[in-house]
């Protein structure tokens, strides 16, 4: 079995569609005992096997093997990010610790009342959440800013120029999604908020 793919993932989104291993093999066209060794990994299923499955599951064959080729547990440290070319310019750098999970990357900051964060260069096309822990933060996106307290999130796209200004100290966290992961369009898609003016 390659151990770049964990097809483990088929049983959760079997189990979402409240399908048996039964159930799947029916409406995929298998027999029970080949949905049962793709889903609990003991063949490499082929082509047309992951076509008929991903079709039963109502999802795509690339969004099938997307998802299978990302383990289903990873376990990560973060880290300070070392100087590179691409983050020599960027401000607040030192207040981030990264943890990175293959394009995904999650960033904790640390900050105290004043201090500026705009670290651009660890960015890439990606998705960005931002998640505020404790104190009180502006976030610059463009020529518009967001004040976002204690318990409050946001998303955006990363690739749009953003700087993080601490108005209180406090803590908060952000999460780069690839781009590829399709379902977060949708949520971009959504109304934009009117910023509120920084007091």
């Amino acid at each position: 079995m390659n151990s770049d793919y964990d097809f483990r993932i088929i049983r959760v989104l079997r189990r979402r569609l409240n399908l048996t291993l039964q159930g799947l093999a029916s409406r995929a066209g298998l027999t029970y005992p080949t949905v049962e060794s793709v889903e609990t990994n003991k063949t490499m299923p082929s082509l047309k096997t992951l076509d008929s499955l991903a079709g039963a599951l109502q999802i795509s064959t690339c969004d099938l093997l997307g998802l299978a080729e990302r383990r289903m547990v990873q376990r990560r440290r973060a880290q300070c990010e070392d100087q590179t070319p691409a983050t020599r310019s960027d401000i607040g750098l030192d207040r981030c610790r990264v943890a990175r999970y293959d394009k995904g990357k999650l960033i904790r900051v640390t900050a105290g009342a004043g201090d500026h964060v705009h670290v651009m260069g660890l960015h890439e096309d990606i998705h960005e959440f931002c998640y505020v822990l404790s104190g009180c933060v502006d976030l610059r996106i463009e020529d518009k800013t967001y004040r976002l307290e204690s318990d409050e999130t946001i998303l955006f796209d990363g690739l749009l120029d953003h700087s993080y200004t601490q108005v209180e100290e406090g803590e908060y966290v952000t999460i780069h999604i690839p781009k590829d992961i399709r379902i977060l369009e949708k949520l971009l898609e959504g109304r934009e908020e009117e910023p509120q003016e920084p007091q």
